[in-house]
């Protein structure tokens, strides 16, 4: 049982460390070029620029809240539909609570983003 607890300790590590020794070798390689204001500008087709070139992501932001969610809920789905018959039935009804309870949050982001939006 320790077995398992130190794989899954032994993948977090891995996952965290990947990712961010590919961010600190590509900051390293890269070419530190000083910012050009008239290159970083947002091009409008021939129009001055009004705001920042950022504000497309602050727009989308409430999907992705709501998306990411739903990705880990599937995947969770799809593991508990190869063991479902082998766990508990406390552990089975444990998970379809919580697919229920992501469905209810899910809603009521939906309603805080049309809220938000009308």
């Amino acid at each position: 049982m320790l077995y398992n607890y130190v794989a899954v300790l032994f993948f977090a590590i891995v996952a965290i460390f990947v990712p961010y020794s590919m961010l600190i070798g590509a900051k390293m390689l890269r070419h530190n070029i000083p910012a050009n204001p008239v290159k970083n500008a947002p091009y409008e087709s021939a129009e001055l620029p009004i705001g920042e070139n950022r504000d497309v992501i602050n727009e989308y932001l409430p999907y992705f809240i709501i998306f990411i969610p739903f990705e880990v809920v599937a995947m969770i789905l799809i593991l508990w539909s190869a063991v479902s018959k082998q766990i508990s039935f406390y552990n089975n009804i444990l998970i379809i609570s919580m697919v229920i309870l992501s469905m209810l949050f899910s809603l009521a982001g939906y309603k805080i983003i049309r809220g938000e939006n009308d």
